[in-house]
């Protein structure tokens, strides 16, 4: 049976993020993969989980942490003819939900370092040092996601670096886990590179002029890049324009057309476009939204 990649329904939202309960069916998950960042949760047992090539019979309590393009499953049984009554509690991100209180190099490069690596442990059962804080933090961000509060989206934003920072260090830490020392010299060896990125943003700005900041070939500067930071170049300079972008739509003296222009677009259609894109509202809606009339 192919495994399919399952699309989630808040891809293409502002605030891609799920969390919900799965239970009354033996197959609360079915197999799948995705590109998003996952925890599961036992809530109820019998619950048997599938990571990969691992399986795991789960003990109520244990969270599971599911990287990036991992085949998983979900199912419970009580034998072979009757379905149990296990519980789970799963919650689903997209990895750009963190980068959202602060986007800069320095976060991406450390998220980097999970890259969709296999060697990130997927356990965490009670006795682990990590286990209260992930789950602690897994019950504010379900309440936070069910109540709907005003600026609920910030305290699960904060329920997820809650989660993910000691995921990190405890990878970071791992042998297994590569080099850390190297991610660091590449950030050391690209940084003309950034910031000649920021500083010629607004203007006509091509890859090759960018390359030669740090005297490398296209194709060695971009596969770098990515490995570091995680995003293309390319992908890394619309991110400065549209952050740029953001700030001056806080003066609304400023027409859109000259804010496109200042922020290094020459089209104001796929300005339009770039905008919605990154930030899921068209640059007149953002500002409608998020900056008071005086």
């Amino acid at each position: 049976m192919e495994i399919m990649k399952k699309k989630e329904t808040f891809e293409g939202k502002r605030f891609p993020f799920k969390i919900g309960i799965q239970r009354h069916t033996p197959h609360l998950v079915r197999a799948h993969w995705h590109e998003h960042l996952e925890f599961i949760r036992i809530l109820r047992e019998p619950v048997t989980l599938h990571i990969d090539n691992q399986t795991f019979e789960t003990r109520k309590g244990d969270i599971y942490f599911i990287n990036s393009n991992q085949i998983h499953s979900a199912t419970t049984w009580q034998n072979e003819r009757e379905y149990g009554d296990g519980v789970l509690l799963g919650m689903v991100f997209d990895k750009s939900i963190l980068f959202l209180a602060a986007d800069n190099l320095e976060m991406r490069q450390t998220f980097s370092l999970l890259g969709g690596a296999n060697v990130i442990r997927n356990r965490y059962t009670p006795d682990d040092p990590q286990w209260e804080e992930l789950s602690g933090a897994m019950d504010k961000a379900y309440e936070e996601f069910t109540g709907q509060e005003p600026a609920y989206e910030f305290a699960i934003l904060s329920c997820l670096y809650r989660m993910m920072t000691p995921l990190l260090r405890l990878h970071q830490h791992d042998p297994r886990s590569g080099d850390p020392g190297k991610h660091a010299a590449y950030y050391r060896r690209l940084k003309p590179a950034l910031d000649y990125m920021e500083s010629y943003y607004a203007g006509k700005l091509y890859m090759d002029s960018v390359c030669k900041t740090v005297n490398m070939s296209p194709y060695h500067f971009s596969s770098m890049f990515k490995k570091t930071f995680g995003i293309p170049p390319v992908q890394y300079l619309t991110r400065i324009r549209i952050d740029q972008a953001k700030r001056l739509l806080v003066d609304r003296e400023i027409p859109v057309t000259e804010i496109a222009e200042r922020s290094g677009f020459c089209n104001i259609n796929y300005f339009d476009k770039v905008f919605k894109e990154q930030s899921g509202f068209t640059p007149m809606e953002y500002r409608k939204r998020f900056v008071p009339l005086s």
